[in-house]
């Protein structure tokens, strides 16, 4: 029951209910907290959204907030529906219109059907179908449990028809916050693919977010650690430095300097080569600006950290080798090796033929790649690096 004890809502429920479902997008199971709110105010067993995109695969995905003493396993009850039932229920997902809210207690019910429901104690029920532009569609089911005794009446239906509006705009910013992520997906894979660490600061220095990448190099590289949220160095030197130019960069990106500048800086340390540390400022979008924005950027790489899609063993990237330039598996595998910085020598040894064998597979490739020379061949792979899988 809700706050007051009645039916329908109080301004101040139906705000937060709305803020809720604009909250939605933003939880790691979309709109877990709108449904909650809503079996609530509705009194109901449980509440479930599912979400479905037609053009996709075909698969639903669904949140579902329920009663504390409800412990029935509604995705074993949901197969059962869709193996025995869901053929003669004329208010099943997709012949739910968006806009449309229906009771699905008041449709025709044949005996099995309606036995199937009584089992579970199935009572009252509505179903809110809802879309958004570019083809997305949502679905509510409110589920009243049969000992509750009183049915959906015009007042429910009249609170989803209220927010029909809402719903749609709510799945929108969610389909394209969506896209947005998994844009940036692609492009993190495409920047870890080239063992580049990647780490954001806000206006205040602090580490918002590293990649894997960066994450392993900070945790095999000593020298440079991230202690209490910041990026900090070893020494007192080469801290000053660093925070310089974390500074720098950050009252550039604040300023919004038309040149922005970039610093580098190398971190040596006895056990190799020196890492480097690229410090760049952030444009600031117009619209978000603050000290906990995003305003830094700090790249890393590390020379001593082989390229994992130059392994010689790994088979996705030796096949994508053959099919680019034509080579055999043997040929491929040399060619992962050389580009890497193999010697012959070491390569042969890697690859247990003669070292001379290895000199006759080189020839070949050059000749297949219309190349003269190994630091070709290296440029070559390592400008097709993008594509390796």
């Amino acid at each position: 029951m809700n706050a007051s004890g009645i039916f329908p809502p109080t301004t101040g429920e139906l705000l937060e209910l709305v803020g809720a479902l604009y909250e939605g997008p933003l939880e790691e199971e979309p709109w877990r907290g709108f449904a909650e709110r809503l079996r609530v105010l509705f009194e109901a067993r449980n509440v479930a959204v599912t979400l479905h995109h037609p053009r996709g695969r075909v698969s639903d995905i669904y949140v579902m907030a329920r009663d504390p003493s409800d412990h029935t396993d509604w995705a074993a009850v949901e197969a059962i529906y869709r193996r025995d039932f869901m053929h003669e229920d004329p208010f099943r997902l997709e012949l739910v219109r968006p806009g449309q809210v229906l009771r699905l207690d008041a449709a025709p019910r044949s005996p099995e059907f309606a036995r199937f429901e009584a089992a579970l104690g199935i009572g009252s029920c509505l179903r809110a179908g809802f879309a958004e532009p570019g083809g997305m569609q949502g679905w509510i089911d409110i589920v009243r449990g049969r000992t509750h005794g009183v049915a959906f009446g015009a007042a429910h239906t009249g609170l989803l028809d209220t927010l029909q509006p809402h719903l749609a705009r709510a799945l929108a910013l969610h389909a394209a916050q969506r896209s947005r992520a998994a844009e940036c997906a692609a492009y993190e894979d495409a920047i870890e693919h080239v063992a580049l660490g990647t780490l954001l600061l806000d206006g205040e220095l602090r580490v918002l977010r590293a990649n894997r990448v960066a994450a392993a190099i900070l945790a095999a590289r000593p020298g440079l650690a991230i202690v209490h949220g910041r990026l900090c160095a070893d020494g007192a030197g080469v801290q000053c430095e660093l925070d310089r130019a974390l500074r720098s960069a950050a009252t550039i990106a604040i300023d919004g300097d038309a040149v922005p500048r970039a610093d580098l800086l190398r971190l040596g340390h006895t056990a190799g080569p020196a890492l480097g540390v690229l410090v760049r400022p952030l444009t600031q979008a117009r619209w978000f600006r603050g000290a906990h924005a995003p305003c830094v950027v700090v790249y890393l790489t590390d020379p001593a950290q082989p390229l994992q899609a130059l392994h010689p063993g790994r088979q996705s990237s030796r096949e994508l080798v053959e099919r680019l330039f034509g080579l055999t598996p043997q040929e491929a595998r040399l060619t992962l090796l050389l580009a890497d910085g193999a010697s012959l020598a070491a390569a042969a040894r890697q690859l247990a033929v003669a070292e001379s064998a290895v000199r006759s597979y080189s020839k070949r490739i050059y000749a297949k790649t219309g190349i003269g020379t190994r630091s070709e061949l290296v440029r070559l792979v390592h400008r097709s690096l993008a594509l390796l899988g």
